[in-house]
């Protein structure tokens, strides 16, 4: 399994932020999801993975998709309601609505 660098440019050149494990990957999708930053990981050959843009600007992974040869994540936000839109080159194209469980007291 070949990891996808993250790269940060630093005036002269790239410096490696952090290594992403991939399998297959076609997609590398930044996306914005009712106000948070995401990451989608289309991975071929093993689950697909959805980032978050944690505060030090690093992924940490939030889910795992199960959607066979992903090509294309968008997201769509419709009022208060938030959508992820994945293509996939083998399936149906799936819709995720995004749901957010408080779990305070």
């Amino acid at each position: 399994m070949a990891p996808w660098q993250v790269l940060r440019w630093e005036g002269s050149m790239f410096r490696e932020l952090q290594r992403v494990p991939a399998r297959g990957s076609l997609v590398f999708q930044p996306l914005s999801l009712g106000g948070r930053r995401l990451v989608a990981l289309g991975n071929d050959l093993a689950p697909s993975t959805l980032y978050r843009v944690g505060a030090e600007g690093l992924l940490e992974a939030a889910q795992e998709l199960l959607l066979p040869a992903p090509r294309a994540f968008a997201a769509l936000d419709l009022g208060h309601r938030h959508f992820l839109v994945a293509s996939s080159l083998q399936g149906a194209t799936l819709i995720y609505r995004q749901v957010t469980v408080d779990l305070g007291t």
